[in-house]
């Protein structure tokens, strides 16, 4: 339990900075390297999104996949609201990952 816990905090931490980086990226109008960084965050993603599936809601995992799709479009098209905003949602869902796994009383209920 407390494995898989780290796991996730882990894979999560991983996925807010880079979501933090990439609003850098955007915001300083940097789409070259912003698109290279969303492509790396997809697929980083993709390949712990199999393992996460184990003790993680498939909607969760679903939500973020769509979210970092979109991410990497908007990113691509150099919409640079679409992108702050879809990089401020994968941030929000990777801390509620984290959060709604670990054991307390508002989760148990």
């Amino acid at each position: 339990m407390f494995l898989s816990l780290d796991y996730l905090d882990k894979v999560c931490t991983l996925v807010e900075n880079n979501s933090a980086e990439l609003e850098t990226l955007i915001n300083e109008e940097k789409w070259l390297e912003a698109d290279k960084l969303s492509n790396q965050l997809y697929y980083s993603w993709i390949k712990e999104a199999k393992v996460m599936s184990i003790f993680v809601n498939h909607a969760e995992i679903d939500m973020m996949n769509n979210e970092i799709l979109k991410l990497t479009q908007y990113v691509k098209c150099k919409s640079k609201d679409e992108a702050l905003a879809s990089s401020h949602v994968i941030k929000f869902y990777s801390k509620s990952i984290v959060d709604l796994q670990k054991v307390n009383i508002s989760n148990i209920f």
